[in-house]
């Protein structure tokens, strides 16, 4: 039985394989501070003709576990057509992230992920996995039980009586 669900997930891995996958993409990216706002710089080196999704965190080099996502942004940050030269976030400081703002060790983590038209898991992966999984599922209920000669049927004993 282990045998058949092992054929299972490697067919289904090799059909799945195909797909591309589109990963995020780190930009390096700049930053000044002037009266309760924030401006970020980076530049996406990409297809300026392209969509991206561009997100941003700011971090401490001394506390790996910090990570704070701006609430208030305007400028290049979301999705749009952001490659190619330099471009601008201006992050608006509320009083509770200014408290957060001690110190001299942080930097932006700045990620641009392309965004692709009709994009996630196309139909005939969908369509070949249910084939698979169809054919093992008929596979395996179909299958003759080998310890009465093919009835398929477990015997079990009875319960104890009752004291």
């Amino acid at each position: 039985m282990k045998n058949y669900f092992t054929l299972f997930y490697f067919l289904l891995i090799i059909y799945v394989l195909p797909v591309k996958i589109f990963p995020q993409e780190k930009v390096e990216a700049n930053f000044e501070a002037a009266e309760g706002k924030i401006f970020v710089y980076y530049e996406i080196k990409g297809d300026a003709g392209k969509e991206y999704d561009v997100k941003v965190k700011l971090k401490r080099t001394g506390d790996p576990s910090f990570e704070l996502v701006p609430a208030v942004m305007v400028g290049d940050v979301g999705k749009g057509k952001f490659a190619g030269g330099k471009k601008t976030i201006i992050w608006h400081l509320n009083s509770d992230e200014e408290a957060m703002l001690t110190g001299e060790d942080f930097y932006f983590d700045v990620t641009a992920e392309e965004i692709i038209e009709g994009g996630g898991i196309p139909w005939y992966v969908w369509a070949g996995g249910a084939a698979v999984g169809g054919g093992v599922a008929a596979f395996l209920l179909l299958k003759k039980s080998s310890n009465d000669g093919g009835s398929g049927d477990v015997n079990l004993p009875s319960p104890p009586g009752r004291p």
